[in-house]
């Protein structure tokens, strides 16, 4: 019986270091696990902070585009009324500080008098170096400043230069603006 005895002790021993080799193992990968747990959680705040910091740098960038493109339609805003200013003849301005003028009453008319007729008075003759005036008529006068700030307020919508040119065309006709799409263009992107 000691032979049954050993026996049975050798596999008690070595079912002992099966289960210590199995713990420790365990043990092993848990850490294993816990380690990668951590190392994924700090590579996970470092992306948050990136995309954080991405997001702010793209706000700011935004911001400073925005910026940009009400400048430049306040600056075009500008030009559109000095262009329509200066396409409204002075005596047809209207002065805002005036106040307007006393109408008077309406009375019985006088019978007319028949006026004897007034010789016209010669015109003089335009010396060959007058300037004449502007053909033009008064609805393209500004007309390039209004449609540089469609065009604008178009870009900065987010509209792309043939959408752009769309419009422009819709609504001021059709015509050459490659020049102006290209200068909206460029100022709305930058």
């Amino acid at each position: 019986m000691s032979a049954g005895y050993q026996a049975d002790d050798l596999a008690a021993k070595a079912a002992e270091a099966v289960r210590s080799v199995i713990a420790n193992a365990e043990d092993r990968a848990a850490e294993i696990v816990r380690d990668a747990e951590a190392k994924a959680a700090s590579v996970r705040e470092q992306a948050e902070a990136e995309a954080v910091q991405i997001r702010e740098r793209g706000e700011a960038d935004a911001r400073a585009q925005i910026e940009a493109a009400k400048r430049a339609l306040d600056e075009l805003g500008g030009t559109l009324v000095a262009a329509a200013t200066e396409a409204i003849p002075k005596s047809e301005t209207p002065d805002p500080d005036a106040e307007p003028e006393p109408q008077p009453e309406p009375g019985p008319e006088p019978d007319p008098e028949p006026e004897p007729a007034a010789p016209e008075p010669e015109q003089p003759a335009e010396s060959p170096g007058a300037p004449e005036a502007p053909v033009s008529p008064p609805a393209e006068n500004g007309g390039d400043a209004a449609e540089r700030l469609v065009a604008m307020k178009l870009a900065v919508e987010g509209k792309d230069p043939a959408a752009i040119e769309a419009e422009l065309i819709e609504r001021f006709g059709p015509g050459d603006r490659s020049a102006l799409l290209r200068d909206v263009v460029t100022r709305a992107a930058g």
